[in-house]
């Protein structure tokens, strides 16, 4: 049976549809294994509350770190965490990508009428992000209330835009290592160092080698989507260009990712063959 022609309009409506009967099936998961969910919650919890306690630790003894406050490190700290999150719940398909291509699933999804990136996105929906998610938004509430935060309709509009850029920029980072794949017979033990690259950008940069900063801003540009839009949120004239910077990036970073999929795709071939 042929796919229906559509257009770009209805086509986008289509994958809008599908997106949401992924994140139906997601939620149902959600509810269907309880235990899990909930173990979810509390790991993300405890795991999220240690390091809450080491910040704690040290800011007794220093009132300020590179001129950041306890309270704006905390909100440095729980928009990284929730950013995190979001990319693990809804963007996990890169770990997935060397079994999709070993157990011939590729195969199926090449000859499906939607695009074999959107269905892998679609089918790595990850459970343990929900806790993280959860405990990065409280995290975000109460530093926020605590600096007395003056919260606007753009200020919340552009926190969804950071929260869902920075989550593009990480899938698009590991999609890019994931892709090589393709290329490479075993990929797996290289985007887990990567991933865990991000974990600095949970602190200001400052407090770091310039080495490692432009690492993580040029190169592996982790910071653009976790410390750049919480500084422009906590100091918006200093860090103005974050604005327009942190989505823009998102948009280039993600069409490069796409770009070297595509040339992946092409040189993919069936696990039949």
């Amino acid at each position: 049976m042929l796919a229906p022609k559509r257009n770009m309009i209805q086509q986008f409506l289509y994958l809008i549809g599908l997106y949401g009967h992924y994140l139906k099936v997601y939620f149902k998961t959600l509810i269907e294994y309880r235990a899990d969910t909930i173990i979810a919650v509390i790991a993300g919890i405890v795991a999220q509350g240690s390091t809450l306690l080491f910040l704690t630790v040290i800011f007794q003894r220093i009132p300020k770190l590179a001129d950041w406050s306890f309270y704006e490190m905390v909100f440095i700290f729980g928009l990284a965490v929730t950013a995190k999150a979001l990319n693990q719940a809804l963007f996990n398909a890169p770990f997935s990508l060397t079994w999709v291509i070993r157990s011939g699933q590729m195969d199926v999804m090449m000859v499906r009428p939607v695009g074999a990136l959107f269905q892998s996105i679609g089918n790595s929906m990850e459970l343990n992000g929900v806790g993280q998610l959860l405990t990065g938004f409280a995290i975000m509430i109460y530093s926020a209330t605590r600096l007395e935060m003056d919260w606007t309709v753009w200020s919340l509009l552009y926190t969804v835009i950071a929260l869902f850029s920075s989550a593009i920029i990480q899938f698009a980072v590991l999609l890019t290592i994931s892709v090589l794949t393709f290329w490479v017979l075993e990929i797996r033990s290289l985007i887990y160092p990567i991933n865990w690259l991000y974990d600095f950008t949970r602190y200001p940069l400052e407090i770091f080698h310039p080495v490692l900063r432009i690492l993580l801003t040029y190169v592996i540009p982790y910071a653009l989507g976790s410390f750049f839009p919480a500084a422009y949120l906590l100091r918006s004239q200093q860090y103005e260009w974050a604005a327009w910077g942190v989505p823009a990036s998102a948009v280039v970073v993600m069409t490069l990712a796409y770009l070297l999929w595509s040339r992946g795709l092409r040189r993919y071939s069936s696990v039949a063959g």
